[in-house]
C-alpha cells in the first residue's frame, strides 16, 4: 500500500526544466543583457547576465513561454518555449542548455527587422521526456543574407566585368594588328616604288661599248614588262603572307579570349561547387551535433530517473524496515511483560498496602526501551513504556497502547501515588 501510494504520488506532481543559458557577442561572453520571462502571457521575473554571460532559472512544465533578450546596441530578440505535456509526463524534470548569441543593431549581413516579428527559436515537447529546437522551423535561413546569393551577384558582376574588358581588349588588339597591317603594308608601298625607281635609272646608264665584242641589242619595253610582272607577283606573296600573319594573330586573339571565358566559367562553378560543399558540410556537422546532445539529453534523463527511482526504493526500504523493527520491539516488550509476576502478598504483616514499582532498562541496535511495571497485592499491574531511537524519535506505551507523552507522564504520577 505504501509503494502504491508513493508511486502515485510522483505520477501527480507537476515537473519542472532547468534552464542554463551563456550570452555570447561575436563569440565572447556577453555581461549585463537582459533576460525577461513571461509565462502565457504575463511577466514572472527577469535576470541579468553574469561575467561569463551566463544565467540559469526555473520553470514549470504545463505552461507556454516567452523569453525575451536585450543589450545596450544589439538587436531585441526573444524565443518561445512550448512546456505542455500529455498528463502522463507532466512530471518529468528535463535540463534545456543553449548559448544565446546577440547581434550588433543594424548588421549589413542579417535582416535585423525580422526578430521583432518572429522568434528566433521555438522549443517544443519531443512527444517523450525533453524538449529541443523545433527542426521544422527556418528562422536562421530568413534573418541570415545568404551568403551564396551574394557571392553569386558578386561572380555575375565579376564575369561581365571580365566580358567587357575582354571585349575591349578585343577591339584593342584588332585595331593595333589593322594599324600594324597598314604600316606594313605602307613600307611595301614605299618599298616598291623605291625598287622601281632603282630600275629605270639602271635602264638609263650607259654602258661602254666594246669594240672588238658588239653589245646585243635588247627590247627595252620587253624587259620593263618581266620585271613588273615578277615585281606584281612578289608584292602578290608578301600581301598573302601578311593577310596570313594578320588572320592567324586573330584568330590565336579569339581562341584564347574563349580559353579564357571558359577558365572563368570553370571557375564560377567551382567556387559554387565549394560553397555548397562547405554548407552541406556544416548542415551535416549541426544535425550530428544535435543528435549526439538528444541522445546525451535522453542518457541523462535516464540516470535522472534511475536516480530518483533508488531514491524512493530506499525511502520504501527505510519506512519498511522502521515497521518492521516496531513490530518485533513491541512483540518482545510485550512477551517480557507477560513474563513478569507480581509480588507475593504478606499474610501476616500489619502494612498499608502499596504498589510494587519494577523499572528496566534494555538496550537494542536501533532504539532503547525503559520499562516501568507497576503491581499490586491483589495480583492487577501495569505496564508504562519508552521507546526512544537512536534518531531521536520517542513513542509511549501504556499497557501496550501507543499514547502521548503528556498522558504518559499524568497516568504514570497517578498510578505510582496510589
Amino acid at each position: 500500500m505504501l509503494v502504491l501510494f508513493f508511486f502515485g504520488s510522483i505520477a501527480k506532481a507537476q515537473g519542472d526544466l532547468r534552464f542554463f543559458g551563456t550570452a555570447t557577442k561575436g563569440g565572447s561572453p556577453l555581461p549585463g543583457a537582459t533576460v525577461s520571462v513571461l509565462m502565457d502571457g504575463k511577466q514572472i521575473f527577469n535576470l541579468t547576465t553574469g561575467k561569463n554571460g551566463k544565467f540559469k532559472f526555473t520553470i514549470d512544465i504545463g505552461h507556454s513561454y516567452r523569453i525575451n533578450y536585450s543589450a545596450p546596441g544589439c538587436v531585441d530578440m526573444y524565443m518561445t518555449m512550448d512546456l505542455h505535456t500529455p498528463p502522463d509526463k507532466a512530471w518529468v524534470y528535463p535540463d534545456y542548455s543553449a548559448e544565446i548569441p546577440f547581434f550588433i543593431a543594424g548588421d549589413p549581413k542579417m535582416k535585423t527587422e525580422l526578430f521583432a516579428k518572429k522568434p528566433f527559436i521555438k522549443i517544443v515537447f519531443d512527444g517523450n521526456k525533453g524538449f529541443y529546437d523545433d527542426p521544422s522551423y527556418r528562422f536562421a535561413e530568413e534573418v541570415f543574407k545568404n551568403p551564396a546569393d551574394e557571392q553569386r551577384k558578386k561572380d555575375e558582376l565579376a564575369k561581365k566585368d571580365a566580358e567587357e574588358k575582354a571585349r575591349l581588349a578585343a577591339q584593342e588588339k584588332l585595331r593595333k594588328d589593322e594599324e600594324d597591317r597598314q604600316r606594313l603594308a605602307q613600307q611595301e608601298e614605299d618599298r616598291r616604288k623605291k625598287e622601281e625607281e632603282d630600275k629605270k635609272n639602271k635602264t638609263k646608264v650607259t654602258h661602254p661599248i666594246d669594240k672588238e665584242t658588239p653589245e646585243p641589242t635588247v627590247d627595252p619595253s620587253m624587259e620593263t614588262d618581266a620585271i613588273k610582272l615578277e615585281r606584281e607577283k612578289q608584292e602578290k606573296l608578301e600581301h598573302e603572307k601578311t593577310n596570313k600573319n594578320i588572320r592567324a594573330n586573330y584568330e590565336n586573339n579569339l581562341l584564347k579570349l574563349v580559353a579564357e571565358s571558359e577558365r572563368q566559367n570553370n571557375l564560377q562553378k567551382f567556387n559554387k561547387m565549394k560553397v555548397d560543399a562547405q554548407s552541406s558540410s556544416v548542415v551535416q556537422t549541426l544535425r550530428r551535433e544535435a543528435q549526439v546532445k538528444g541522445e546525451n539529453d535522453f542518457l541523462l534523463e535516464k540516470l535522472k530517473e534511475k536516480q530518483k527511482q533508488t531514491l524512493a526504493n530506499k525511502q520504501v526500504n527505510e519506512e519498511h524496515l522502521k515497521q518492521l523493527i516496531e513490530t518485533a520491539s513491541k512483540i518482545e516488550r510485550d512477551d517480557r511483560a507477560s513474563r513478569m509476576k507480581p509480588v507475593a502478598a504478606s499474610q501476616n504483616l500489619n502494612y498499608v498496602a502499596s504498589p510494587n514499582v519494577v523499572v528496566t532498562t534494555e538496550d537494542d541496535f536501533i532504539f532503547e526501551t525503559k520499562s516501568t511495571v507497576i503491581s499490586w497485592a491483589n495480583g492487577t499491574r501495569t505496564i508504562f513504556s519508552v521507546d526512544e531511537y537512536l534518531w531521536g524519535s520517542r513513542y509511549y506505551y501504556h499497557d501496550g497502547v501507543e499514547i502521548d507523552e503528556k498522558t504518559y507522564d499524568a497516568e504514570l504520577f497517578k498510578h505510582k501515588r496510589n
